[in-house]
């Protein structure tokens, strides 16, 4: 889905309309306002030290319109029965206007929309009316705020210490001058312009840092992985070494992005193993680790259907693995009882290949609506039978369908061991008005015993 930029009609706004001499200095910088315009309230330094809070979460937002804002996130609704569980903030550049992007999350899904300064002002204090909790990153302080019982709000503040994202801004703003496409110029977790050594060594960037034209596409689904990693961060270990395995890892692209965040950006131990069943890639990605000296940073060929690694781990990634690979690295994950799991599924052919005539018509009519059809069908079966097996499924979108039409992201957070019978009942159910048989994670979690309920084949 691609968001579009929202303004308020001309007439709404007359009476509030910014003079002439506003200008935005950068995506990260909301707009500077002359000091001569009286209704400017005063900057968060103007009004209260980096080192001590506002006295409310409102005087706090009020300020960020002179305010380099980084991040922000709202969690923990303060109606229980609320559909949004979350809402993170962000900005964006659109067709050369800044705004902040606000996603907002359910439990299954997840929504964009992108405001103009002006109308992001007013649904931040709306927002700071539905939440309980707040965290807002500028580029020199963090604020953490919660809604006590009296109904005030308690923030305190600590100087950032993501140096890695904070310091990258002057250098995001150069490559602005760049005509890059949509939200390219931002706060990347890698930035572009500042030399990192696995990216020139896998021929994403130059040796100067300048990420080369032709790999741009790649770059920011690097990095837009990286920030789906960033969000869970919370849900991993909160000490010691955090392991995570990585199926399918190919040039290993993600694989080295994940040591960089975890290592250098999150300051945390890491032991990643990179899996792919070819050895030209893995020795590519060996001969890699060893020249730049990567920590905690292993690859080994073989399949990921029964694969043992020598630890159980807390994150297991899969992008883009062929057909029923997904299956394998989601059952594998569950076995093993991962903390979280990211899967970019690819090439979804096995239910067209057992969906006989035509259950669904029209949509199952035409071979491309067919195809879609049994695509989206399989991931959503995907993320039931997570959910049954003791995992928070959520459906993201990945990245821009004019990037990849692969775009569709599972992502798994443990949540309980408990299974449901009832959930299984659900799917089987649906299996039987479709006409199709177990499909492979089913199957395979069926025989790893983490199912309830009838035995594999009962339901043919």
């Amino acid at each position: 889905m691609r968001a579009v930029c929202v303004s308020s009609a001309a007439s709404a706004l007359s009476a509030l309309e910014p003079p002439a001499s506003l200008r935005f200095a950068s995506v990260f910088s909301v707009t500077s306002v002359v000091k001569s315009v009286r209704a400017t309230p005063p900057s968060i330094s103007e009004r209260t030290p980096m080192n001590s809070a506002p006295r409310d979460l409102k005087s706090l937002l009020s300020a960020l319109t002179t305010e380099a804002i980084v991040r922000a996130v709202f969690s923990e609704p303060a109606e229980r029965d609320s559909e949004i569980r979350r809402v993170d903030v962000r900005p964006v550049r659109v067709r050369d206007e800044a705004c902040l992007q606000f996603a907002s999350r359910t439990k299954t899904q997840e929504s964009h929309k992108n405001l103009t300064l002006a109308d992001a002002h007013l649904e931040l204090t709306e927002l700071a009316d539905r939440f309980q909790r707040v965290r807002l990153e500028t580029r020199d302080a963090t604020w953490e705020g919660f809604r006590k019982g009296s109904g005030t709000w308690s923030i305190k503040s600590q100087s950032r210490q993501m140096k890695e994202t904070t310091a990258t801004a002057s250098a995001v703003d150069a490559s602005n001058e760049e005509d890059h496409s949509h939200n390219q110029a931002r706060n990347y977790l890698i930035p572009d312009g500042v030399p990192c050594p696995f990216l020139i060594e896998t021929g994403v960037m130059t040796a100067e840092g300048k990420v080369k034209a032709s790999h741009f596409k790649k770059f920011r689904q690097i990095n837009r992985y990286l920030e789906f990693i960033h969000d869970v961060a919370g849900s991993l270990p909160a000490s010691g070494l955090i392991r995570v395995v990585d199926f399918g890892c190919g040039k290993s692209y993600l694989t080295f992005a994940t040591q960089f965040l975890l290592k250098h950006v999150l300051k945390r131990d890491c032991e990643i193993i990179g899996l792919d069943r070819r050895d030209d890639v893995v020795r590519t990605c060996q001969q890699i680790q060893s020249k730049l000296k990567l920590e905690g940073l292993s690859f080994e060929t073989g399949e990921i259907a029964g694969f043992q690694p020598k630890f159980a781990p807390d994150l297991v990634i899969s992008l883009h693995a062929c057909d029923t690979a997904t299956d394998e690295a989601l059952a594998q994950a569950a076995k093993w009882e991962s903390r979280v799991i990211l899967a970019v599924p690819c090439c979804q052919k096995e239910m067209n290949r057992v969906l006989k005539g035509d259950p669904v018509p029209p949509v199952t009519s035409y071979g491309l609506t067919r195809e879609r059809f049994c695509s989206m069908a399989t991931d959503t079966l995907r993320a039931k039978l997570m959910e049954v097996v003791g995992y928070q499924s959520q459906v993201l979108e990945f990245i821009d369908m004019e990037h990849t039409p692969k775009n569709l992201l599972l992502r798994c957070t443990r949540r309980s061991s408990h299974t449901s019978s009832s959930s299984v009942h659900e799917i089987e159910s649906y299996r039987s008005s479709l006409g199709i048989p177990e499909m492979t994670l089913e199957r395979r979690l069926r025989e790893m015993k983490l199912l309830p309920g009838s035995p594999a084949g009962s339901d043919r």
